[in-house]
């Protein structure tokens, strides 16, 4: 140890010395300190909890109302999507005769009683529909629906809320108030043909720029129209309906408030002030007030002095919490407060900060005690200063030391930095220990910037590597179904034209050899996209019968083909709508046919969809060649299957099951096979799936023949294979069809010649399909010409192309190789009204 070095026991000793006279003297005013800040934690804890008790117990009665309209605009759509447009117009006609004044009105009996063809009983209901022989179809099926649940759900509610009802910014409403004292004769006969509320606080509050989060909002306090004596107010709280993004119109119900703020406001804890303000800083009830929503002037500016009312409220907007505590700018009170975010009123408690210091001061008396054992306190705070000046330092080093120990790249902390510098300053042997470590410290951070510049370069190359993987799946998809749509089309074509057995079974052959071709590129496609984590699921609502019959009949002809029965069922319990993908549940299970199809000689095939306590259970059970258990073990493997002369017997990539495993597991299931060699084999796959709502039931068969004889169709296509395929497979089905190159030429051509559908290839010369079809409806929309139906014809037929396609304004994405009736079907598809789903077409 060197000169410089101070000894820590001289330093420790006078340390004691001067802490020894130190303590006696703060001893007093820490404790009292200590005591206060104590007492006003706990106090401030209580009102914090209080006031968000009090806040949701106040708030229960608008976001019991927000659910209820939730619940109402839920069951309106499903009976929207459930009405045809000639239903729709024969109960709008029904519920709502046209009047003279060209009004629609509900007849007096839906307000007075009737008994319903289907035994229900309806009563209190009033409806009225400005300008009611010009309303949209969307706005008939919303008011014939509301019709129906308006007083459904309002008789669950008549006892808490004073009406409800369902409006359209165009004043169109369907009420329903049995127990209002003018039954509703205002909209039943008196309100005016010209009635407009699109510029009431009701309709505003609801709109979509106004209210953005779509969340329940509720009116001023006004005073209620039927209440002819007294002062009783109310407001009227409504949550926005929107379909498919589109503001529809809003539920809506009235709350009487007069006893509702006479309660808030005298259940009050000891020694608070309970207040209700609005946003804006405007007192609404407080003690002793008459009429709640007019505070005097004089009321108003006692409270504005006393506590600087709207200044405060700015203060808590600016805490961007619904609940919690804060004091008012002079520091005299402390508010605890809680946002009722339906009406954006505030429920306030103010509480005196005087009186928690005078509990503070009372509590002092403990300070007595507190000197009586200050000796205890100096020795405990002598070992406070032995671990601040040796333990801490020591207990610092270590820790570092340790960490290093485990973790020799790990970063070091900031804070933890800051310490080891100031202990390496020391000029003692706590000291000299730091300054050791700094040099073995330093000594690793080089070597660890030096792995960490290595893993870097590491990183980038792997990322290059794996964005020269992606170029060349896509490169290799378009570039391999170019040629491919040549073969399939071509081959069905040739198929369809064939007079003798021989030569329609040759062409079949082609035909079936290019859509396993094709099968093996999107299996090689897919398995790549799982891997490298790009696949996404899809959540939408299925019914279990309908995906079955569908995967039914896909396959029913490939086992008929070998002499199979093929038999499918749904257990009563899984039946029903489920919420998941349907996509690639069909796909798990279109793989599982088609293997049992294809090593099934003798017998059948049984598809079962039982329930399972957190979802569904599939099972594909085969009489087939079946597997031992070290087949088994490695079946799900990628690239492999049961043993090597299964490749050379049935051929396939060892693909299906991997894809398979892989996609129950993405969709939190599992899939497992069961199997003895001879005796067949069982694959069940379990998937974690909610109920939903009922869904309307598809039919599970074929769809008939498109018919487009006689349309035209302009094809912008640069490939002469392509080109002469779509000709083969279009002017065979009795089409027009017009050839161009280019998407220059392709918005020439339109300019001067409407088509009834555009194929657009993706990749051209001189300008590609994307800004063609951009181009194309930047010009309909500038001039307001009809929409031309775009289907995206293109060998790109990943996830992102078709994403391009749809956004660039396509009405579909057909990827090639393109069967013919998949062309067909989705050309006329295009032509139906209303039938164009931005989706991939195939």
């Amino acid at each position: 140890m060197n000169a410089r070095t101070t000894s820590i026991s001289r330093r420790f000793l006078t340390s004691v010395g001067l802490l020894s006279i130190a303590v006696t003297l703060i001893a007093f005013g820490a404790a009292f300190v200590a005591f206060q800040q104590e007492l006003e934690g706990r106090e401030i804890g209580y009102l914090r909890d209080y006031v968000t008790q009090r806040a949701n117990q106040e708030e229960r009665r608008f976001t019991d109302l927000a659910t209820l309209h939730r619940d109402a605009g839920a069951a309106m759509k499903v009976r929207m999507a459930q009405l045809s447009d000639s239903e729709t117009n024969r109960l709008f006609d029904q519920y709502f005769p046209l009047k003279t004044d060209g009004t629609r009105r509900s007849l007096d009996a839906a307000f007075d009683g009737q008994a319903k063809a289907d035994g229900d009983y309806l009563y209190g209901v009033g409806a009225f529909i400005r300008d009611g022989a010009h309303v949209p179809m969307v706005e008939k099926k919303a008011l014939v629906a509301a019709y129906q649940v308006v007083p459904r759900f309002g008789e669950s509610a008549v006892t808490r809320y004073d009406n409800f009802y369902f409006f359209t910014p165009g004043t169109r409403l369907v009420m329903f108030a049995p127990g209002r004292p003018d039954k509703l004769m205002f909209y039943r006969h008196v309100a005016p043909a010209d009635l407009d509320i699109s510029g009431e606080e009701m309709s505003r509050i609801t709109g979509l720029a106004a209210n953005p989060t779509r969340a329940i909002r509720c009116t001023s306090l006004q005073r209620l129209l039927q209440d002819n004596v007294g002062e009783r107010l109310a407001t009227g709280c409504m949550t926005p309906v929107d379909v498919e993004g589109r503001h529809l119109g809003a539920f809506g119900s009235s709350i009487e408030l007069s006893g509702y703020f006479m309660r808030a406001i005298r259940d009050t804890s000891r020694g608070a002030v309970n207040l209700i303000t609005t946003g804006n800083g405007e007192l609404i009830a407080y003690p002793g007030f008459a009429t709640p929503g007019k505070a005097p002037e004089a009321t108003l500016a006692a409270y504005e002095k006393d506590m600087g009312l709207k200044a405060l409220i700015a203060e808590i907007k600016a805490q961007k919490s619904p609940r919690g505590v804060v004091r008012t700018p002079d520091g005299k009170y402390i508010i605890a407060y809680g946002q009722l975010r339906g009406p954006d009123w505030y429920f306030l408690i103010r509480y005196p900060a005087s009186a928690v210091t005078m509990a503070a001061a009372r509590s002092a008396a403990w300070i007595l005690v507190l000197g009586l054992i200050a000796a205890l306190f100096q020795g405990l705070l002598v070992m406070g200063m032995a671990r601040k000046v040796i333990g801490a330092p020591l207990q610092t080093l270590a820790r570092f030391a340790d960490n290093r120990r485990r973790d020799p790249q790990g970063p070091t902390p900031v804070a933890e930095i800051a310490e080891l510098e100031a202990i390496e300053a020391r000029p003692d042997e706590i000291g000299a220990l730091a300054r050791a470590l700094l040099a073995a410290r330093r000594e690793a951070t080089l070597v660890m910037d030096d792995l960490e510049d290595r893993v870097r370069a590491r990183t980038a190359e792997l990322e290059r590597a794996n964005q020269e993987k992606s170029r060349f799946l896509a490169n290799m998809s378009h570039e391999l179904r170019t040629p491919l749509n040549g073969v399939v089309a071509v081959s069905e074509t040739l198929a369809r034209e064939q007079t003798t057995a021989r030569g329609k079974e040759l062409a079949e052959l082609i035909s079936s050899s290019g859509r396993l071709l094709e099968q093996v590129l999107t299996d090689i496609l897919d398995f790549s996209k799982i891997e490298a984590g790009e696949l996404r699921l899809e959540s939408g609502v299925f019914d279990a019968q309908t995906l079955v019959n569908r995967i039914g009949a896909l396959h029913a002809e490939s086992a008929a083909l070998k002499g199979l029965d093929l038999d499918w069922s749904v257990d009563e319990a899984a039946a029903g709508a489920w919420q998941g993908d349907a996509v690639r549940i069909t796909q798990i299970l279109s793989n599982l046919l088609s293997n049992a199809v294809k090593f099934t000689h003798d017998g059948g095939i049984t598809i079962h969809v039982g329930r399972r306590e957190h979802g569904l259970a599939f099972s594909v059970s085969d009489t087939g060649i079946g597997f031992d258990a070290e087949a088994g073990a490695r079946l799900f493997r990628r690239f492999e299957q049961a043993d090597a002369s299964i490749t050379r017997r049935f051929g396939g990539t060892g693909l299906g099951l991997a894809i398979c495993r892989s996609l129950a597991e993405l969709m939190g299931g599992t899939i497992l096979a069961a199997s003895n060699p001879g005796e067949g084999s069982t694959f069940v796959v379990t998937l974690p799936l909610e109920p939903a709502q009922v869904v309307g039931e598809e039919d599970a068969t074929p769809a008939a023949e498109a018919e487009v004889e006689g349309i035209h169709v302009l094809l912008a296509e640069d490939h002469p294979t392509n080109q002469r395929v779509v000709r083969l497979i279009l002017e065979a089905a009795g089409v027009r069809l017009d050839v161009v190159e280019t998407g220059v030429a392709a918005l020439e051509r339109l300019s001067v010649q409407a088509y009834d559908v555009v194929l657009m290839d993706m990749q051209m010369p001189e300008m590609d399909g994307l800004t063609a079809t951009q181009r194309l409806r930047e010009r309909e929309r500038i001039m307001g010409a009809t929409r031309t139906p775009v289907i995206m014809l293109t060998a790109n037929a990943l996830d992102e192309h078709v994403q391009a396609s749809l956004a660039a304004g396509a009405d579909a994405h057909l990827s090639k190789p393109v069967r013919a009736d998949s062309l067909l079907a989705a050309i006329a598809a295009a032509l139906e009204p209303g039938e164009v789903e931005l989706a991939e077409a195939g």
